[in-house]
C-alpha cells in the first residue's frame, strides 16, 4: 500500500556557485528530474550523469523489469498561454545552445592531441600506432563535425527568435545522425580499455592522457579546465540522453499547432527507438565477473562508506556483488602505474546479518568532533572556492587555480571523512563484525534494502581462493560506477554547480498507511559531498493520516538534492538499539527530489510524492509557479 507525501518548497535568494543561468553548465531541463526514479517507474530513458561511469543508456522499466513505453509530452494545447510558453521555448533552447558550447569543447579538446599522435605514428618514435589511435579516437571527429554544424545552424534562430521561428527541422537531422553515436558505443568500451593500456605503457601519453585542456565558454574570459581523456570519452555517452530531454522539454512549450511540433516530435521519436535499440544490445556481463562455476558475479552497487577500523575511520569503497559484500581500499601506487585496488574483507551474503547487539557485547565508542570544528571546516572551504572563482577571471590564474583545488580537495576529503556518525554495522553470522558510519539514514537504509533484496534470492555461501579473491578485486577497478569521492573538487567545472541560500519547505501531510501509527518526517540535503538532515516535523500520534502542516527553512550550502523520510517512532524502550545512534525508529518511506534554481528570486513547487515503504517512488509530478 502506498502512502501520498505532498509538500511544497520556495527557493528563495538562491544562488549557484557561478553567476546563475539557465542550466547553461549541461542541459537538464524540466523533464530532467524525471529521469531516474528509485523504481525503474521513469517515462523518460537516461543516462548516470557520473562524468566517468560505464556507459549504460538505460529504457525504463516497470515493476516487473519489463520496458515501459515512453510517454510523449502533449504539448500546449491550442489557445493556451502561447506567449508564455514560446519565452519558455527559448530558455529551454538558450540553455541547451550553451551547454552545447561546452560540449563541442569537449570534443575539440579530445580531438587536440589526435592530429600530433597521428603525425608520429609514422616515425621512428612514435607515441601510439594508427590502430590504437584509431581506436581511441573512433568517430570523434564525425561527433565534432555534426554538433558544430548543429551549433552553427541553432545559434542565429535564438538571436532573431520570434513566435514563427522553426527548429524542430534541427532536431530531426540531429536525431537522423545518431547511426554515429551507435558506432561510438559499440567501439566505447575498447577505446577506454585501449587508452588504459596505452597510458601503462607511455608515461608519455599518460600525461597527455590526464590533462586535456577544455576551453571555457565564449563569455568566460577563455578561462581554460584540466580534464582527464577516460572523462571526455564519456560525455557523448552523456550527450545523446541529454539530447532527448530537450526534446521533451521543448515539446511540452510548443502549441501543438506549431509547425515546430510535428518536427520534434519525430525527432523525438527517432532518438527514443535510438535509445532502446541501444539498450538491447548492451552486453550486462560489462558489470560483472565470472565466477569458477562459470556463473556470472554482477555488481549491483558500489559507493565510498567511512569504515571504523582500529579505533580510526578509514575511507573504503565498498561493492556489493550478487553473491557478496566486498570492502577495498585504493592501494598506493608508484607514478605511471595502473591504481589498484586492496581487499580488506569480504561476506559472502549467505553469512551476512544485520543482527543487533546483545547487551554483552562491546561496542566501540565513536569518536565525534565537536560541532565548531565541522563549521570551522565548511568556513575554510567557502573561502577556497571564493578564491577559485576569483582565480579564474585573473589573468594567468591558473597555476593558482590548481593549487587552491589540491588544499580544498584535502579539507573535503577531511569532512566526508570526519562528518558521518550514523552506524551502520554488518554482521558474519561466524562472528566477525564490521562498523561503518554514515551521514544519512536514507543512504544506509539503501544499502540495507540492496542486501536484504539479494538475501531473498537462494544464495550459497561461497569461499574464495586467494586467487579468486585477487581476480574478483582485480575486476572492481573497471566495474565500479562510483569512480570519485564525492566532494566538489572532483568535478568538472561544467557540471551543474550546486545552491547556496535557503529553501523554504512545508510538509502538509501524508496518507494511505493501513494502519494508524505515530508517524514524522525528516529532511536532509547534501551539503560539501554528504547528506546532512536539517529538519524533523513533530510527531503526528495515532494516525493513519498525519496532517504536520509545519514550515521549515533549510540551508543550502551547495545542495542540488532533498531527501524526504517519513517514519514510525518507536516509544517501547525495551527495542532501543546503542547500534543505531538513537535512530531506532522504522522508515516508512523516503523520497528524493533535486533543487534547482530559476532565473527568478523565487521558485514554487508543489510536489506530489508516492512511496512505497520499501521506499521505492513511483510516481512524481511537478508543477513550477
Amino acid at each position: 500500500m502506498a502512502f501520498f507525501f505532498e509538500a511544497v518548497c520556495a527557493i528563495r535568494s538562491l544562488f549557484s556557485s557561478d553567476d546563475f543561468n539557465y542550466n547553461t553548465d549541461g542541459y537538464e531541463g524540466d523533464g530532467a528530474e524525471d529521469g531516474k526514479s528509485q523504481d525503474g517507474s521513469e517515462t523518460l530513458p537516461y543516462i548516470d550523469e557520473s562524468p566517468t561511469m560505464s556507459p549504460q543508456l538505460c529504457a525504463p522499466q516497470g515493476p516487473d523489469g519489463e520496458t515501459v513505453s515512453p510517454t510523449p509530452p502533449e504539448g500546449l494545447p491550442p489557445g493556451g498561454d502561447i506567449e508564455k510558453g514560446l519565452e519558455m521555448k527559448k530558455l529551454v533552447l538558450s540553455g541547451f545552445l550553451a551547454s552545447e558550447e561546452i560540449y563541442i569543447n569537449q570534443l575539440e579538446a579530445l580531438l587536440l592531441p589526435m592530429r600530433p599522435l597521428k603525425a608520429t605514428a609514422t616515425t621512428s618514435q612514435p607515441v601510439l600506432t594508427i590502430q590504437q589511435i584509431e581506436t581511441i579516437f573512433y568517430k570523434i571527429q564525425d561527433i565534432f563535425e555534426i554538433h558544430k554544424e548543429f551549433y552553427d545552424a541553432l545559434l542565429p534562430s535564438i538571436q532573431q527568435w520570434d513566435e514563427k521561428v522553426t527548429v524542430g527541422h534541427l532536431f530531426q537531422k540531429l536525431a537522423s545522425q545518431l547511426g554515429v553515436y551507435k558506432a561510438f558505443v559499440d567501439n566505447y568500451k575498447v577505446a577506454l580499455e585501449t587508452a588504459e593500456k596505452c597510458s601503462q605503457a607511455n608515461s608519455q601519453f599518460q600525461k597527455i592522457s590526464e590533462n586535456l585542456k577544455v576551453k571555457g565558454p565564449k563569455d568566460s574570459k577563455e578561462c581554460t579546465t584540466t580534464i582527464s581523456m577516460e572523462a571526455l570519452l564519456y560525455k557523448p555517452i552523456d550527450r545523446v540522453t541529454r539530447s532527448t530531454l530537450v526534446l521533451h522539454d521543448l515539446l511540452k512549450h510548443t502549441p501543438k499547432d506549431h509547425p515546430d511540433f510535428p518536427l520534434l516530435q519525430d525527432a523525438l521519436r527517432i532518438s527514443q527507438n535510438f535509445l532502446s535499440s541501444i539498450n538491447e544490445e548492451i552486453d550486462p556481463r560489462r558489470t560483472a565477473v565470472t565466477t569458477p562455476k562459470g556463473e556470472a558475479r554482477q555488481l549491483v552497487k558500489d559507493g565510498f562508506l567511512v569504515e571504523v577500523s582500529e579505533s580510526s575511520r578509514k575511507l573504503r569503497h565498498v561493492f556489493l556483488f550478487t553473491d557478496l559484500l566486498l570492502c577495498a581500499k585504493m592501494k598506493k601506487t608508484a607514478v605511471g602505474r595502473h591504481q589498484q585496488y586492496e581487499c580488506k574483507w569480504y561476506i559472502p551474503l549467505a553469512d551476512l546479518t544485520f543482527q543487533t547487539l546483545d547487551d554483552s557485547d562491546s561496542c566501540p565508542s565513536i569518536q565525534v568532533l565537536p560541532e565548531h570544528e565541522i563549521e570551522e571546516m565548511k568556513i575554510k572551504i567557502s573561502v577556497l572556492k571564493s578564491e577559485i572563482q576569483k582565480e579564474k577571471k585573473a589573468p594567468k590564474g591558473q597555476s593558482r587555480v590548481e593549487r587552491l583545488r589540491k588544499k580544498m580537495n584535502e579539507q573535503e576529503s577531511w569532512l566526508l571523512l570526519h562528518s558521518p556518525t550514523i552506524p551502520f554495522r554488518i554482521h558474519n553470522k561466524h562472528g566477525k563484525s564490521y562498523l561503518f558510519l554514515l551521514s544519512s539514514d536514507y543512504e544506509r537504509s539503501e544499502w540495507r534494502e540492496s542486501i536484504q533484496k539479494l538475501q531473498k534470492k537462494d544464495l550459497q555461501a561461497c569461499v574464495l581462493s586467494s586467487v579468486e579473491l585477487q581476480v574478483l578485486t582485480s575486476s572492481c577497478f573497471k566495474l565500479r560506477t562510483v569512480h570519485n569521492i564525492p566532494v566538489t573538487s572532483n568535478k568538472d567545472d561544467e557540471e551543474t554547480p550546486g545552491l547556496y541560500g535557503f529553501l523554504h519547505v512545508i510538509v502538509h501531510s501524508a496518507k494511505g498507511f493501513k494502519e494508524s501509527a505515530n508517524l514524522y518526517c525528516t529532511l536532509e540535503v547534501d551539503s560539501y559531498g554528504y547528506f546532512v538532515s536539517k529538519a524533523k516535523t513533530r510527531v503526528f500520534r495515532d494516525t493513519a493520516e498525519p496532517q504536520w502542516n509545519e514550515e521549515f527553512e533549510i540551508e543550502l550550502e551547495g545542495s542540488q538534492y532533498l531527501r524526504i523520510l517519513c517514519y514510525e517512532k518507536c516509544y517501547d524502550k525495551s527495542m532501543l538499539n546503542k547500534d543505531d545512534n538513537e535512530i531506532v525508529d522504522k522508515i516508512m518511506g523516503k523520497g528524493q527530489v533535486q533543487v534547482r534554481g530559476r532565473a527568478s528570486q523565487k521558485q514554487t513547487m508543489h510536489k506530489e510524492r508516492c512511496l512505497r515503504p520499501s521506499g521505492e517512488i513511483f510516481q512524481h509530478v511537478t508543477h513550477f509557479n
